[in-house]
């Protein structure tokens, strides 16, 4: 220290250094005997390469023994003689470290002489891009050239193209850095009826508002401490000491320039970012919110003793060692541990920081508020708090800070923390912040994601039935054609001419349904209904029959890929209702070919007729003599158009535009330079004079919000009851609109819904119509109303399900098969229409809680799209000239339907004996039954109800795809239902693996149709 001392008050750089040995002193001497002794047996060979020792001369070649090795730890380094000797014969040196020591030392040696000194990796950098960076630098720096005359090649074409730098977005009133502690910035009034206030900052890494750093896995990150503060601040200027309902949604990086915008009214605040560049679309993103609360709350009495159990405490190494271990480095703020101790489930301790900062002694809490749960070593995060106390500021540098665990288990934490100064008196009071699993908290899309992994394009590719298993056959069977006109009774005659013989529906092997144009007059929902009830109804005339009398069925349509008329568009519907027969009837399902719309249906009959018999299993196109099948494809071209903007003189209206989904669609527009929004939903809203009452209602309380949250952006909401199937009230509020001189609409989403999950087996015309309704009727009603080149866009909210096939979807996917035409249609008319096939989105709007919908799209290679994931794909999607896109969190080239569904065998069974069939059968089904129901093998009876033994319509699902593994065979979504026991299960397995003319027919075949509704109406869908 003294020499430390003496140094420094030279000006000189002097520090100490921690070292554990003293090397090359004689301090050493002690252990060289030993060294020598350990070492005697080395027999080194010469080296056949230079070697320039840093031990004994570099112009000698030393011997590596033992002797050699003990001057090594004994003698002073000649390094700069050895670097010195090097460069002699080298002008390149490159040091192999995982970071830069002694490059600098070469330097300095070699002052005067040229040379180059390299590294190779370096700390906090990628490695294999410094890598490959610095390997680059150790080629020569002047390449050797042939001697003259050089060949003469043309020059490159000069092609001018500007390519502008993103220029810095034009501040106006943010140009202030954030106050320390917070990111409050500038404040701005706005105007409105209700005192609005708006802080707006630039958000650097130059100039974070706290003093220290914050990284977790090498990104800076800004605390919750000082997040905590900016609400607390923000609160402060409404009179406020409370928040409540605080929700951490997503971290603010400090990676790049950043405007951070803090809005606050009497109710709530919202802490925002966007990039700091000017761009055509100003994306803002939310980061936090919470309610405000000017009420005083009663605090706790946090003086109590710990407990009878024996504390154990905590320093700051310790606390060091797990952050690291969890990959955060850095504090923000400085602060250190004077003591502490803890019980199970309770920690006090004492904190010293260097001056009075409340904010500090916030982030000392936050950090150590995790440790009251000692036995979890995951790192885990605050999520949300239930609310947070700001009382006192601290008056020095001593606090004190109090956990008690509340409950939390596995993957969460939640916790109570009172954090207290130096004379007892509360500061700051956090109740229920629940700290959660990083590792199983989903995490949000970056903003920069993909977009190509979440949004698909669908093209038609030639189709074999060779190439999928299916050889087309050459001995035609009995065949059934029904149809409305003379279309099927044309098909019938001429497949009858190519050897297929007529029978009736419950005789046929073949069984082809033929969509007609239908009666004139018919509404395209009537139609609708009609067509999908008769499909259905088909559907369950062939599942009846016997299972000795299997029949495969198929369905024609004329047009509807292309949407070439009203009556292709019409027929779409079908489309949707074909995928369903595949996911719940796979057994009888042929598939749906459609043709034509101006090709002859005799002509197409040779074609039919090689497939019928077999079953494609799919949607196919017969065009030209050559049948087609959908694939999903990447989204390919380049954009078309710019991305979307809104004009602030005009309306959009936004039909479910009040539910979950509707309004983060309105926020989405308002981020796109809307400022008049028409939400529209069949449900109206209580006076706005009732506002600010008492609503029970949640979802209610829910709208309302999200509706002022716009209206505090500055955008004009009309919140309208509006049932959008019907053509009388659409007319009325265009005309209204109209009368008032109101902006025109310059764009439409229709996001109206209603999902019912029921099978095909069960459906009904009631439940038909209630489903399609907002589909097809809205849609028609929107079409109409809006001609295609009268709008800017028309996007219409369809489902993955009807590209997919999902069971229970049967009416629901029939719905959004219309959409997906009728997008067709629009485009081929010169509109910007797209409709977007959505899975579900993930703890939003339909499908939100059902796990047979994540099940089944895991099944297909998906999951679940986040918010952020599906406006960053429509975004990608609008800059494309395309009508449908599928849009779903999954590579394309996984995206095969089809190839999810491969089955493969895993025994031989026929060569089973009848009774060992049934046993192996029976035993592999009670194993598939356990697993489910959590249970041992043993509590499974063969012989007790599937329904008895608690099965749910989720389990069913999971149990069927089990069942089809092991026994290599595609069933029925009804098939445990119709065989209700595993002995009565595991005999009609038996019976199609190994068919037996002689099989006393299946027990205990039951008909449900009671436990089928209960079951299968829980069921949600995208």
């Amino acid at each position: 220290d003294a020499v430390i001392a003496a140094v420094t008050a030279q000006n000189r750089f002097a520090r100490r250094v921690n070292m554990e040995v003293a090397s090359h002193t004689a301090l050493m001497d002690p252990v060289l005997p030993e060294l020598r002794e350990a070492l005697a047996d080395l027999a080194p060979n010469v080296a056949t390469i230079p070697f320039l020792s840093t031990v004994v001369d570099p112009t000698t070649e030393p011997l590596l023994d033992a002797a050699y090795w003990a001057d090594n730890v004994r003698r002073p380094v000649r390094f700069s003689q050895a670097i010195t000797t090097a460069a002699q014969d080298y002008g390149t040196f490159i040091e192999i470290s995982p970071h830069p020591v002694l490059t600098n030392a070469v330097s300095d040696t070699l002052k005067s002489t040229p040379h180059r000194s390299i590294e190779t990796l370096h700390r906090d950098t990628d490695d294999t891009l410094t890598f490959h960076t610095q390997l680059n630098t150790t080629q020569p720096p002047q390449t050797e050239h042939d001697a003259e005359p050089h060949t003469l090649i043309p020059t490159t074409p000069w092609h001018r193209t500007n390519h502008w730098m993103a220029a810095r977005k034009k501040l106006h009133g943010a140009v202030s850095a954030p106050s320390p502690g917070t990111l409050l910035g500038t404040h701005i009034g706005v105007a409105g009826q209700s005192p609005t206030h708006l802080w707006q900052a630039l958000l650097m890494s130059q100039g974070k508002p706290y003093p220290g750093s914050h990284r977790v896995d090498g990104l800076e990150i800004v605390p919750l401490s000082v997040l905590l503060q900016t609400l607390s601040s923000a609160a402060a200027k409404l009179g406020a000491s409370n928040v409540g309902d605080v929700r951490f949604e997503r971290p603010i990086f400090i990676d790049r320039p950043q405007v951070i915008q803090v809005v606050a009214d009497d109710q709530s605040i919202m802490v925002s970012s966007a990039p700091d560049i000017d761009t055509p679309v100003q994306r803002w993103v939310k980061h936090v919110s919470a309610r405000i609360s000017s009420e005083s709350e009663a605090h706790r009495d946090h003086s109590d003793h710990l407990g009878d159990d024996v504390p154990h405490g905590y320093d700051a190494a310790s606390l060091s060692e797990l952050q690291h271990a969890w990959g955060i480095e850095g504090r923000p703020y400085p602060w250190s541990i004077d003591s502490s101790s803890s019980t199970p489930g309770r920690l006090h301790v004492d904190v010293n920081v260097p001056k009075a900062s409340t904010v500090a002694l916030l982030d000392a809490a936050i950090n150590l508020g995790r440790l009251v749960d000692s036995s979890n070593p995951a790192l885990m995060v605050p999520a949300d708090a239930e609310g947070v106390h700001f009382a006192a500021d601290l008056t020095d540098g001593q606090g004190s800070i109090d956990v008690r665990r509340r409950s939390g288990d596995g993957n969460e934490l939640v916790v109570d923390i009172a954090v207290t100064g130096s004379n007892g008196e509360t500061c700051i009071d956090v109740r229920g912040l629940r700290y959660v699993d990083v590792e199983s908290r989903s995490p949000a899309a970056p903003l920069d994601a993909d977009p190509r992994t979440s949004a698909h394009a669908i093209a038609w590719q030639p189709w074999d039935a060779a190439d999928v298993g299916q050889a087309p056959t050459d001995a035609p069977g009995t065949i059934a054609v029904l149809g409305e006109d003379d279309s099927a009774r044309v098909l019938r005659d001429r497949l009858s001419s190519v050897g297929y013989s007529s029978a009736d529906v419950d005789e046929a092997k073949c069984v082809l349904y033929v969509a007609g144009p239908g009666p004139g007059g018919e509404t395209d929902l009537d139609y609708a209904v009609r067509v999908s009830k008769e499909v259905a109804d088909l559907v369950r005339r062939l599942v009846e029959r016997a299972d000795r009398y299997p029949a495969t069925m198929w369905i024609v349509t004329r047009g509807v890929r292309e949407a070439a008329s009203d009556a292709a568009l019409r027929q779409s519907c079908l489309w949707g209702v074909a995928g369903v027969i595949g996911a719940e009837q796979p057994q009888l399902w042929g598939g749906l070919v459609d043709i034509a719309d101006d090709e002859d249906i005799v002509d197409c009959a040779p074609a039919l007729s090689t497939i019928l018999a077999s079953s494609a299993k799919s949607i196919l196109a017969l065009r030209g003599g050559e049948f087609l099948a959908s694939s999903l494809v990447p989204i390919a071209g380049e954009p078309v158009r710019e991305p979307l903007r809104c004009h602030s003189d005009a309306a959009y209206l936004i039909t479910g535009g009040m539910g979950v989904l509707g309004l983060l669609m309105a926020g989405w527009l308002a981020d796109r330079g809307a400022r008049r929004l028409i939400l529209a939903g069949r449900t109206p809203l209580p006076p706005r004079r009732d506002w600010d009452g008492d609503i029970d209602d949640a979802d209610v309380r829910h709208r309302i919000a999200a509706i002022r949250a716009l209206e505090r952006r500055g955008v004009a909401v009309d919140a309208v009851a509006l049932d959008v199937g019907s053509r009388e009230q659409v007319e009325a509020l265009l005309a209204r609109r109209d009368a008032d001189g109101a902006p025109l609409i310059r764009g439409v989403i229709h996001a109206a819904g209603l999902t019912e999950g029921q099978l095909l087996t069960e459906l009904d015309e009631a439940r038909l119509h209630s489903t399609m309704w907002p589909k097809i009727a809205g849609a028609r009603v929107l079409h109409e109303a809006f001609p295609p080149t009268s709008l800017d866009f028309f996007y219409l909210t369809a489902s993955a399900g009807t590209v997919f096939g999902i069971a229970g979807q049967g009416a629901y996917a029939a719905g959004n098969a219309y959409l997906d035409c009728l997008a067709r249609a629009r485009h081929r008319q010169g509109g910007h229409t797209v409709s977007l096939d959505w899975v579900a989105w993930k703890g939003l709007g339909f499908g939100s809680d059902a796990q047979v919908v994540v099940q089944e799209l895991a099944r297909l290679g998906s999951r679940p799209i986040t918010p952020d994931e599906a406006f960053t794909a429509w975004e990608f999607v609008d800059r494309h000239d395309i009508s449908q896109a599928l849009m779903a969190p999954m590579h394309t080239a996984q995206a095969d339907p089809s190839a999810a569904a491969e089955l493969a065998p895993v025994r031989e069974w026929a060569q089973l004996s009848s009774e060992d069939l049934h046993a192996e059968l029976e035993n592999g089904l009670v194993a598939i039954l356990a697993n489910e129901l959590r249970t041992s093998e043993d509590a499974v009876q063969v012989d007790l109800p599937f329904a008895e033994m608690g099965l749910n319509s989720v389990m069913a699902m999971s149990i069927r795809r089990a069942v089809e593994q092991l026994v290599g065979l595609e069933l029925s979504v009804t098939m445990l239902w119709n065989h209700p026991t595993i002995a009565s299960f595991a005999g009609y397995l038996a019976k199609q693996l190994v068919p037996d003319d002689d099989t006393a027919a299946d027990g205990d075949a039951a008909d449900d149709s009671s436990v089928l509704d209960s079951l299968f109406d829980s069921i949600e869908t995208t």
